[in-house]
């Protein structure tokens, strides 16, 4: 022992707050300082084996780096699991040194750490880092899901904005336009009148110039009368009052549907008959429909539904919109309307170029579009979905590539959406 380790190194390791231990040539302790005799209850009498202790899932790696110590003098750390005198396995990380005697391996020097709780707070270290980048990532996640709502809610409101002042334009524009289309309609209706009159009073003057002119006098008046086409006037004057009528009649008919359209003054709910909302819309997307589509309806018979119609005519523009747009040269668009004892159902099909099967969970979110850049906004399809789930309601999709899309919208015959 005395070989290995000089008295003085053993008087001083002796007071070491680690565990020292002196291996000899044949790797037996020969020797443990204070603190390994109180860790292990031995008392290093005597040359004994050391390794025991060791965990048993560790015993063999120990013993190779220690071998390679013996073959290979140098210096050498490892950590392992040993066995306290009362029965706990606590963990180590032991520094191993060789002594060396004429260039031979004597004897190992090792100092034994005991690193279990220093172990014990870089796992709680570790643990609470992943606890924190899950916190940071899902704090991320939350961050990023209130911006895009922010922003959505922002674009939404803008949207709105942007509706309630195009609702507004078009209700003054229509009330505008509804006045002089009164008096033009009421002129025509009086025109047509005195028009009859004035025919009825020529007749009657032709008649009676008959009866008290002669035969040369009677026909200088027929030529004359053929010469400036009187008879055609007259007719013709008949046929363009009734044109004019008819005009102005379908004047007055599409500005009512843009105020029923519009309904800026009906904001709130009320009960509603969704054949007439769809009325109201088609005449309004008519001129983007009349080129290309072939407009087919199926009205069902519906109760009225209590809701805010002119959002839903927002929903039902966007669709037929979309729909046209859908059909590159011409093609249909079927619109069919039916309720049961719950629900009442709104169906929008066209026969376009469909919608691609990775783009069908999409097409509700907000800024998604497939148009080209610069013709769509992508919101147009997020605001009609948040209309229908204001209504309780669901809006559905099915769409194959190259065959068409059909929408389906449902509406609960109940409370449609709170105040």
């Amino acid at each position: 022992m005395a070989e290995i380790m000089p008295i003085k190194f053993q008087q001083l390791a002796e007071t070491t707050p680690v565990c020292l231990i002196v291996l000899d040539g044949n790797r037996q302790l020969v020797w443990g300082n204070h603190d390994w005799r109180d860790y292990t209850g031995g008392d290093c009498s005597a040359p004994q084996p050391w390794t025991f202790a060791i965990h048993p899932d560790e015993q063999g790696s120990v013993g190779k780096v220690l071998d390679r110590v013996y073959r290979q003098p140098r210096r050498v750390t490892k950590e392992f699991r040993y066995q306290r005198h009362d029965g706990e396995y606590r963990a180590f990380r032991l520094i191993g040194a060789p002594c060396l005697q004429e260039g031979k391996v004597v004897g190992l020097v090792c100092a034994l750490s005991d690193i279990t709780d220093q172990q014990m707070v870089e796992e709680q270290m570790l643990t609470l880092n992943d606890s924190l980048e899950d916190m940071v990532t899902e704090r991320t996640r939350e961050l990023q899901r209130a911006n895009d709502e922010l922003k959505q809610t922002h674009s939404q409101m803008l949207h709105h904005e942007k509706m309630a002042s195009v609702g507004q334009l078009a209700a003054g524009v229509a009330h505008e336009i509804n006045n002089p289309m009164g008096f033009i309609a009421s002129n025509l209706n009086s025109l047509g009148k005195y028009l009859e009159k004035l025919n009825n009073y020529i007749l009657f003057q032709d008649q009676l110039l008959k009866d008290h002119l002669d035969e040369e006098r009677t026909q200088q008046m027929a030529a004359q009368r053929k010469k400036l086409k009187i008879d055609y006037l007259l007719e013709d004057s008949h046929d363009l009052i009734d044109e004019s009528l008819d005009g102005a009649q379908r004047v007055q008919e599409i500005v009512r549907n843009l105020k029923s359209f519009s309904r800026v003054d009906q904001a709130e709910k009320q009960s509603a008959d969704l054949n007439e909302c769809l009325e109201s819309t088609i005449a309004i997307a008519w001129n983007e429909l009349k080129y290309k589509v072939t407009l087919e309806k199926e009205y069902g018979d519906l109760p009225s539904l209590y809701c805010r119609p002119q959002q839903l005519n927002q929903v039902f523009m966007n669709l037929l919109v979309n729909a046209a747009h859908a059909i590159q040269e011409k093609g249909t668009v079927r619109i069919r309307t039916r309720a049961d004892a719950e629900n009442l159902y709104v169906e929008i099909s066209d026969t376009g170029c469909g919608i691609p099967k990775e783009h069908l969970s999409r097409i509700f979110e907000p800024f998604f579009t497939t148009k080209d850049v610069g013709k769509g906004t992508g919101l147009g399809m997020s605001i009609s979905y948040d209309i229908i789930a204001a209504h309780n309601g669901t809006i559905c999709v099915d769409s194959k590539v190259g065959e068409g899309t059909k929408f389906t919208i449902t509406l609960p015959l109940g409370a449609a959406g709170g105040d």
